[in-house]
């Protein structure tokens, strides 16, 4: 009895206490957040006229005047808060013509849009004139078009500005799977296997579903399995592209009495089968004959060289930067990448022995080392069987096979055939043509004269897939035919495809109940920050999330948001890198807490941000009975150590995943950070995917 009254007074006091910082933490949310402009705005930048010359540098000649290029920020409580766009730089040009069309995607807080046109120097960037549009203004939704004066620093007249635009509101957009605007259009007809891991065995608890459909045991599809079937069944070609390839990969480890065959050995093979194999592999700048690993570990350099003097032809392709300095040109080679990562090649036709089709493979699994993984997520056990040949342990480079434990890796990738694999082709061979016109020649013509069957499909039914291609990609990459420039963004007169953005914006705003991600990273939105930085990571991926959760918050709606990401990125997680990321995943969700906080005590509700928000961080333990004997012992005080006590460690999520309502699926390679999803920095494609048969409009608002 005594006990009992003891703990009931704990569990009070603790009451209490949380009653305490629950009323003190939400008087500093008293106030609510500011309302976000969502939508999408379409804007124009067409022409200036009678611009001041303020280019006063002692080396110019008489016939140079200002190099004038225009931004354009949002202003809220008059500070500029976010950078939209910015044009080309026109040259010695008083009466510029841009001519340049800008497709936005908006979620910011703003009073006002300021417009301002800027001179290129040498040694700075002078101003020359500007001028703002109200918010209130640009919401009515009617065209905003024409010639619109300048004001000096002084106030005085600095010429005018042409511009036109447009906004639609997020509730006045279309909101359909297909995500409008976007380069490649949904295609029907297509097959779509989701894979969870390199390899998924077929035992329980995941084999204990039980399909709602055909009333059996689920039975997981394998991708490492099926691509090396793909693979070994292709006649044709075989075109893989990635971050990394590694030729010494053993793909397929069933038996480990046996020597595995590597990928390099199966390609080899392939080749003198007569098939046609191209490799596009990042060209790491910090891969060289010295250390060809790469400082990255991408392998580009051995992989290079293994395939010297075969068939196969690899491709080191650097990440570069036209028409910029030195200083650009070298920060693109050695910190952008290219990060897509897929296989694509030539399948059997059905009923037609003289037909072949594209299919494919791609998501976020690179076929190099360490990716190798299942469910289980195996720490030690498998060090002397399964990754015997393989260790990895990117998180902690200091463990060693001998020790272990290893890096445990979850990701999601996925087989695609139909139209759309027809689209990843397109893209692989645009990119080959671009950055490797040497070798353009070596490109297979994929046509009907060839024996491809390029009108294949899926027939209508529960198997079918609705599946689109979207990318994040620039003209240093790819060309861009004229007849889609109204689909792409333009920066510093540089074309590029941010769609994979566009597709996790556009299907964040429809999303009716859930939406649940996997991500390697998860940060971005810094113009709504709590604490100014300078990061240039303006996304608007997480305030997106914020603002469909505010939105369910004020219609009394039920909503989740579930985001899985590793425990911190690779490396140590005291250095100074892996702490600068951290640092600006916390304050992105600071940030998303914060608004939703805010929402919830202007609602008046009894209720938290996770709620409707949560995070959540992976991670494996193990039992004694699971390290195998023989190991080494740890060095005492080292991350070995301390996890041969307590057999416990990360999961790093790698994936690039986002579910909308058990409905629609985007998979690919883009993380949730600016480098994945500007369009002008890494290299990355994704694909959105679903089933005609199994969504609200045909299921309803029940269970699908």
């Amino acid at each position: 009895m005594t006990l009992c009254c003891g703990l009931g007074a704990v569990k009070e006091e603790a009451h209490d206490l949380k009653e305490k910082a629950k009323a003190k933490y939400y008087k500093s949310i008293s106030v609510p957040a500011a309302d976000l402009i969502t939508g999408v705005l379409k804007l124009d930048i067409i022409a200036g006229r009678n611009l001041p010359n303020v280019d006063v540098s002692l080396l110019r000649r008489s016939k140079d005047v200002s190099d004038p290029y225009v931004t354009v920020d949002t202003v809220s409580k008059g500070k500029k808060t976010a950078r939209l766009i910015k044009t080309s730089v026109i040259h010695d040009d008083l009466n510029p013509t841009w001519r340049e069309s800008f497709n936005i995607s908006l979620c910011h807080e703003a009073d006002s849009l300021f417009f301002c046109v800027k001179d290129l120097d040498i040694v700075a960037t002078d101003f020359m004139g500007s001028m703002s549009i109200r918010i209130e203004d640009v919401l009515k939704g009617d065209e905003i078009e024409g010639w619109y004066p300048l004001q000096g620093k002084s106030g005085k007249p600095a010429g005018e500005i042409e511009i036109r635009m447009r906004y639609t509101s997020t509730e006045n957009l279309t909101k359909t799977n297909e995500v409008p605007d976007v380069i490649f259009p949904m295609r029907t007809g297509c097959t779509f296997v989701p894979y969870q891991d390199a390899v998924t065995p077929a035992v329980p608890p995941i084999t204990d579903v039980i399909s709602s459909r055909t009333g059996t045991n689920y039975q997981p599809p394998n991708c490492w399995v099926d691509q090396l079937k793909a693979i070994n069944a292709a006649e044709k070609f075989i075109y893989i592209w990635g971050w990394a390839v590694w030729a010494d990969l053993e793909l397929l480890r069933d038996d480990d009495t046996k020597k595995w065959e590597t990928l390099g050995d199966i390609l080899k093979r392939k080749s003198k089968e007569g098939v046609r194999i191209l490799i596009m592999v990042w060209d790491e700048a910090m891969s060289t004959d010295v250390y060809p690993v790469g400082l990255m570990g991408t392998h580009d350099e051995q992989t290079f060289k293994y395939f010297q003097g075969t068939d196969v032809t690899v491709f080191k392709c650097p990440r570069k930067k036209h028409k910029t300095g030195m200083g650009d040109a070298f920060m693109a080679a050695t910190t952008y990448t290219h990060h897509q990562k897929g296989i694509l090649l030539d399948a059997a036709v059905d009923g037609d022995a003289s037909k072949r089709r594209v299919v494919g493979f791609m998501g976020g699994i690179d076929i190099t080392d360490g990716r190798y993984d299942t469910p289980e997520h195996s720490l030690f056990a498998t060090l002397k069987t399964k990754h015997k040949n393989d260790f990895y342990c990117g998180v902690t480079p200091s463990n060693t096979g001998d020790v272990g434990p290893r890096q445990p890796w979850h990701d999601i990738h996925c087989y695609y055939e139909g139209p759309v694999a027809l689209d990843l082709l397109a893209n692989f061979e645009n990119r080959w043509k671009t950055q490797n016109s040497d070798d353009y020649h070596k490109l297979l013509p994929i046509t009907d004269a060839r024996g491809f069957a390029l009108d294949w499909s899926k027939q209508p039914g529960p198997d079918e897939w609705n599946m689109q291609f979207f990318r994040s990609i620039n003209s240093d990459s790819v060309h861009f035919d004229t007849s889609i420039l109204d689909k792409i963004n333009v920066r510093k007169g540089r074309r590029y495809d941010d769609s994979i953005q566009k597709a996790y914006i556009h299907h964040i705003r429809r999303a009716k109940r859930y939406i649940y991600i996997e991500n390697q990273y998860f940060l971005g939105s810094c113009h709504a920050w709590l604490v100014h930085e300078t990061l240039k990571a303006p996304n608007t991926v997480p305030i997106e999330l914020c603002a469909r959760v505010e939105r369910a918050i004020q219609n009394g709606e039920q909503f989740k948001v579930y985001i899985c990401i590793p425990m911190h990125p690779e490396g140590d997680p005291t250095s100074a890198a892996v702490q600068e990321i951290l640092r600006w995943q916390s304050r992105t969700m600071e940030m998303m807490m914060d608004r939703i906080a805010r929402a919830i005590h202007k609602k008046g509700l009894d209720a938290h941000p996770t709620d409707y928000l949560m995070f959540f961080c992976p991670a494996k333990q193990e039992g004694p009975e699971d390290v195998p004997p023989g190991l080494a012992a740890p060095k005492a005080g080292t991350v070995a150590a301390k996890s041969r006590k307590s057999l416990r460690y990360m999961i790093y999520v790698h994936s690039k995943l986002a579910i909308f309502d058990d409905e629609y699926m985007i998979v690919g390679s883009a993380n949730i950070n600016e480098r994945s999803l500007s369009g002008n920095r890494d290299s990355e494609m994704c694909v959105g995917a679903y089933q005609p048969a199994f969504t609200k409009d045909t299921c309803g608002d029940g269970e699908i």
